[in-house]
């Protein structure tokens, strides 16, 4: 299969939706799969684009899946506008560059990893031109968080414009895929039709992370004298619902 991806973070960028596009399309290449990305360059989690790294113009590399990184806006402070503007420049930027490489390795499929939304209909275009198939993967329904962390308003016009777009959006893809049941539930509330939808967990690579041995020498560090240690792990912010946490702790 020849496969197009398209998503804001991609390695060099160690955390977050970077370590699965990477891996999902390294694997497809490992597999024998013609494998193109087109992606951002890497400025996830600081906001800043990596030292060393050209941050205008194009630049891409060809071991493994060939990978081309486009210029796009990165604000030092990400406000809700400035999300936006981030997120649409690079949608702007890569359009050209995922139709050009969807035409010159006649893509069988065009995978769209959201975040960011905003290019998903990039993707879809650029496959409805092309003859090709068109997957929607969804990590995090981005207008809810937005909601959720007050970076748009869910009253008025912006609101009622985002929950929309996100709607229409959503029901053109060929395939839409999230990483969990609760949010599969969702894309059915959103209006995705059954048939449509697929389970696509994230993944933990179990040959690097296992169980260790005695964890004393940890729980002496830390000063833990329970005899049980849950662990959170992942981002820390108003949507993630961590509120929760005193209540399973007492």
């Amino acid at each position: 299969m020849r496969l197009l991806v398209l998503g804001i973070n991609y390695a060099p960028e160690m955390i977050g939706i970077a370590v699965y596009t990477t891996g999902l399309a390294e694997a497809m290449a490992e597999h024998g799969h013609d494998v193109s990305v087109v992606t951002a360059v890497p400025s996830y989690p600081g906001w800043k684009v990596f030292d060393g790294v050209r941050k205008r113009g194009y630049r891409s590399k060809g071991n493994g899946p060939r990978v081309v990184h486009c210029p796009l806006y990165v604000p030092r402070v990400p406000s809700g506008a400035r999300r936006i503007l981030h997120y649409a420049s690079f949608a702007l930027c890569a359009a050209p560059v995922t139709l050009y490489y969807a035409l010159r390795y006649r893509s069988d499929m065009v995978f769209v990893a959201a975040p960011a939304l905003l290019s998903a209909p990039v993707g879809w275009l650029v496959a409805r031109l092309t003859g090709a198939k068109c997957w929607l993967h969804v990590q995090d329904f981005e207008v809810e968080a937005a909601f959720a962390t007050g970076l748009l308003p869910k009253q008025g016009l912006a609101g009622r414009l985002a929950r929309r777009f996100e709607r229409w959006i959503l029901r053109r893809f060929d395939r839409v895929s999230s990483i969990s049941r609760p949010m599969l539930d969702k894309l059915r509330d959103k209006g995705v039709a059954p048939e449509r939808i697929f389970e696509l967990r994230n993944w933990a690579d179990l040959t690097r992370i296992a169980p260790g041995g005695d964890p004393a020498a940890m729980r002496a560090e830390l000063g833990i004298a329970t005899p049980h240690v849950a662990l959170y792990s992942g981002n820390l912010a108003n949507k993630q619902g961590l509120e929760i946490l005193p209540e399973i702790a007492r």
